[in-house]
């Protein structure tokens, strides 16, 4: 019976050891030996997209993909709401989150701006992949537009890198 109690109680904290190993490695924090928290210097960092949000018809193009206030934000940005429990634009805290913004001209076609990872680089840049996928032609022009929202301690020169 001992035994057997030992065999679960090793078993049990393998599984719990490995269950914690996988949430830790989408954390972007990191503990030091006194058991401060410190922001991950390169790798994976997370993001949200900005839902419900469109880009204005008087905005051509926007010069840095990166938008740390509010006041540029509504510049370039209005918000979409809808009808319905999750129709309001997603909340920024320009306080401690930034933007980036990846725009492309007004399009007949149905694109899709996805995003597939946000890292920082050796040379301490942050660096959005993404990927375009064209769809129909429609009856109207639209603005693709993707935003997506960063903590500030994740900070540095934001670089796009478009993905086939």
């Amino acid at each position: 019976m001992t035994r057997q109690i030992l065999i679960l109680t090793l078993f049990s904290g393998l599984i719990l050891t490995s269950c914690q190993s996988g949430k830790k490695k989408e954390s972007a924090e990191t503990q030091n030996a006194d058991g401060a928290t410190n922001a991950v210097t390169t790798g994976d960092i997370p993001f949200r997209k900005a839902e419900r949000y469109f880009v204005k018809n008087t905005v051509s193009t926007i010069d840095n993909p990166k938008i740390e206030t509010q006041e540029a934000f509504e510049a370039i940005f209005g918000a979409a709401t809808t009808m319905g429990k999750d129709g309001k634009p997603t909340e920024i805290d320009f306080g401690k989150q930034y933007v980036i913004a990846v725009t492309l001209p007004e399009t007949d076609f149905s694109v899709t701006i996805e995003p597939l990872s946000l890292t920082k680089n050796e040379r301490k840049e942050v660096v959005l992949s993404y990927k375009l996928i064209i769809g129909d032609k429609q009856t109207y022009l639209t603005k693709p537009v993707l935003a997506v929202i960063v903590d500030k301690h994740n900070d540095g020169q934001v670089v796009l890198k478009r993905e086939n």
